[in-house]
């Protein structure tokens, strides 16, 4: 759940530009700091934070907000000729893999969807839900399964403890190589 926090437009404070929106989040645990694509900044917040400390972050990340804006300007989106194709493709192909994958180291899961997220390529709730990102069908095999594993290894070990990559490394040799490529290479599907 998220709450947007009351933001009085101000043209600049301490380096602040008027179009940085606050937002605070019961589950953060730390600040964050998003420039989006229109170059605008996202801060959120945890519970306990201030709008004082926010802008403080903020102040402070001045040198890595310039370099995002710089990227988000020089770097654009890549496209693909069909992306309504690929997406219904996604939504066809990946939730039975996953569940395939699923029955096969007898993991139970509730529910299965396809989605269009900005920045990750999975997701598993407490629940057993788990999301895919539709650019799986773009990345190599080895990597697609590495992602439906990860997220299924959350259903044993809802965490990203030590306890959880055993788990990972036990089901997925190659995990080592699969985040790699996706650190490197799975950014400019994004």
């Amino acid at each position: 759940m998220q709450l947007d926090l009351p933001l009085i437009p101000e043209p600049v404070v301490a380096g602040l530009a008027a179009d940085t929106t606050f937002v605070k989040h019961r589950w953060a645990r730390r600040y964050i700091l998003r420039v989006l694509d229109d170059g605008s900044l996202r801060v959120t917040l945890p519970r306990w934070g201030s709008k004082r400390e926010a802008q403080a972050f903020v102040a402070q990340s001045e040198s890595w907000i310039a370099q995002q804006r710089l990227l988000r300007v020089t770097r654009a989106r890549p496209t693909w000729p069909d992306e309504p194709a690929l997406r219904a493709r996604a939504a066809r192909e990946l939730p039975p893999a996953l569940r395939e994958l699923a029955a096969r180291h007898d993991i139970t899961v509730t529910n299965v969807s396809v989605r269009n997220q900005r920045s990750r390529w999975g997701a598993c709730s407490a629940r057993g839900a788990i999301t895919l990102n539709w650019r799986l069908l773009l990345v190599p095999d080895f990597v697609r399964e590495y992602v439906m594993l990860h997220e299924l290894m959350h259903r044993r070990e809802l965490n990203h403890s030590r306890r959880f990559w055993r788990l990972v490394a036990q089901v997925c040799p190659r995990h080592r190589e699969a985040r790699q490529w996706l650190l490197c290479e799975g950014q400019e599907l994004f």
